[in-house]
């Protein structure tokens, strides 16, 4: 989904389980933007899929993110009232998010069958274009261009989203921040993300997000022990306020560490799970029908299938091709 405001010449990218829902809400009532969430005509045809989707998906797919998806459709333009000069000229901006917290995120925000994040990753070649583009598809495809190169002018951070999202707003001239900055959206109880990972889960994650890693500077963990160092000791110190003095540090690791790897121990179970149940159809896409796509408003003369020229962006999208079938 990309929000638009034509006076002020700006475009939010809207990438899934960033805090982009607020994002968009804000915009559209206080600052005057449009939300888009729409389908191309020629959706299967563009996304490579092997069999026709359904038509309660929009723009969902497993291999264009937002911009690109969004850009090179002359039909969704049209719609949009964008012309690439206005893609090329307006202000560009979207939020990122810890890989290893956004995958948790997605995987909760999806998993209507509650099936289990160890057992979970093994669907990456089964679940559904809703479930992929949440959990699976890397951040950085959103804000990629036809040519396969980083289009954006503003990258804003998940974990400092309403600093990020002000800074924005005065950027783009808005000289009033008169939005409710304490309303939540979205938000959903789960343990710590950390608490959800193995060793195995680990590396089943850098290899389905290494793109994010690559490209977005996102520190990548090899090592499990290394990833729990890091991130329970940062959570208990976060949570029991960062100017401690470091003999207090130490007894708050040692004091809450065990009940952090209990959750852990709790989260990794061990039971088996037979993949073989888990049926994509089972999952209801209706409920992601936030504007149901309409065939008959499609004039197939308007649409110009040549304007978009995929050999251009041949070489990016075969490499992440590779990448998917060795998974």
């Amino acid at each position: 989904m990309c929000s638009i405001n034509h006076d002020i010449k700006t475009v939010f990218i809207h990438i899934h389980k960033t805090g982009g829902t607020y994002v968009s809400y804000m915009l559209q009532k206080y600052y005057g933007f449009k939300n888009y969430y729409l389908r191309r005509p020629d959706h299967d045809i563009f996304c490579m899929n092997k069999k026709k989707t359904t038509k309660y998906l929009n723009y969902e797919n497993r291999i264009h993110g937002v911009l690109n998806y969004f850009k090179t459709s002359p039909y969704i333009n049209k719609k949009m009232n964008m012309t690439p000069q206005k893609w090329d000229t307006y202000y560009k901006f979207c939020f990122i998010r810890n890989p290893y917290d956004r995958i948790i995120s997605g995987w909760y925000h999806v998993n209507k069958l509650n099936i289990p994040f160890p057992y979970y990753l093994n669907l990456y070649n089964k679940c559904n274009d809703v479930e992929f583009i949440h959990v699976f598809l890397p951040q950085v495809r959103n804000i990629i261009n036809e040519k396969g190169r980083i289009d954006i002018n503003f990258i804003g951070q998940f974990e400092n989203l309403e600093e990020d999202f002000q800074t924005v707003l005065k950027n783009i001239g808005v000289k009033n921040i008169i939005h409710d900055v304490k309303k939540q959206m979205n938000k959903r109880e789960h343990n710590p993300f950390y608490t959800y990972f193995s060793q195995d889960a680990l590396n089943k994650v850098n290899v389905f997000l290494k793109e994010d890693f690559k490209y977005l500077n996102f520190k990548m963990f090899d090592n499990i022990t290394d990833f729990f160092d890091e991130y329970v000791n940062k959570d208990l110190l976060l949570q029991n306020n960062n100017n401690l003095e470091e003999n207090i540090i130490e007894n708050i690791i040692e004091n809450n560490i065990s009940q952090i790897y209990d959750i852990i121990k709790e989260n990794n179970i061990t039971e088996e799970y037979n993949a073989e149940e888990y049926n994509a159809e089972e999952y209801n896409a209706e409920e992601y029908n936030h504007q149901e796509y309409n065939a008959e408003e499609y004039n197939a003369e308007e649409y110009n299938d040549k304007e978009y020229n995929i050999n251009e962006n041949i070489d990016f999208i075969s490499e992440l091709l590779i990448m998917n079938n060795k998974i």
